[in-house]
């Protein structure tokens, strides 16, 4: 098994971004309250992107358990990041920005990732149950903190 497949991940998410850029922003502020400018849409998408290639990298240059959860909790996460998208653009009515790409690119990139790694050896089940909780985490607990301090900023005012 060749555990460069986790370099599709990096690039969809730079598609994905491609996708999202124009017009995120104003419809996170909408339904996220969160990011409010494109200052904090770019440092944030940068934060992350160092993140999944310092992930992915050390999955396939340094292979080990860890690495390899690593490296898998990028593929959760991109598949979460769907799950997001994909809900949202349902509850809404309305397009969310990088739903095309993380439809389209995240959810089958994931499932063959996950779907290679699954009887490779390489990893168990249970280091692929841990890598699961990692990318989801990663991905709903910062987006249930935005939405969290958006209806809290809506009940109480601002109170930062």
């Amino acid at each position: 098994m060749d555990v460069t497949i986790l370099w599709l991940l990096p690039i969809a998410y730079f598609i994905h971004i491609l996708e999202e850029t124009p017009r995120f922003v104003p419809w996170a502020k909408r339904y996220l309250s969160a990011p409010s400018t494109f200052a904090q849409f770019v440092l944030g998408n940068v934060i992350f992107m160092v993140y999944v290639l310092i992930a992915v990298g050390l999955a396939t240059w340094y292979p080990s358990e860890w690495t390899l959860i690593l490296g898998l909790s990028t593929a959760a996460w991109a598949f979460s990041n769907f799950l997001i998208h994909a809900s949202l653009t349902l509850y809404t009515g309305e397009y969310s920005p990088g739903v095309v790409t993380a439809s389209a690119l995240y959810a089958p990139i994931t499932v063959y990732i996950y779907a290679n790694f699954w009887g490779s050896g390489l990893v168990s089940t249970f280091d692929i149950i841990v890598s699961v909780i990692i990318g989801f985490a990663i991905m709903y607990v910062p987006t249930f903190i935005q939405v969290w301090r958006g209806k809290r900023n809506q009940l109480f005012g601002n109170t930062s």
